[in-house]
């Protein structure tokens, strides 16, 4: 089992490389170069940010079956909390990154869409799965 915090930086190291993709896509485009590959990098490191998020919910599952006894109630309440909000937060900065710097909001719009197909399938398999 991978800890939740390790889950956590990989988060962040995804967001801050799709951070930078995105600011190398506004200077090229200032400056009228081809962004397609930049595109394509921006794709890998969201879903590589996706992944890593999925898995950090994974891992707090996990994590809650088997509690730390080195840490106290209150201190690992209270990073659970803020890791969740980071992440919610480093979300949200890329859906604003892919409208308004990018000015791709269709993408955003069709991803969530997607998303909920997705996982919609999913649970159907699952449960299907689950059946005798």
């Amino acid at each position: 089992m991978i800890d939740p915090i390790t889950i956590f930086a990989a988060c962040k190291a995804a967001h801050a490389g799709i951070r930078e993709c995105i600011d190398l896509y506004q200077d090229f485009k200032k400056d009228g170069k081809d962004v397609g590959d930049i595109v394509n990098d921006i794709g890998g490191h969201l879903g590589a940010f996706f992944t890593h998020q999925e898995s950090f919910k994974e891992a707090e599952k996990q994590a809650k079956l088997q509690p730390l006894k080195n840490v106290s109630i209150n201190e690992e309440a209270m990073n659970r909390i803020l890791r969740q909000q980071q992440i919610e937060q480093m979300e949200t900065e890329l859906r604003e990154m892919i409208i308004y710097q990018i000015g791709m909001p269709g993408l955003w719009s069709k991803f969530t869409e997607m998303r909920e197909i997705v996982r919609k399938e999913r649970e159907k398999l699952e449960r299907e799965q689950k059946k005798p």
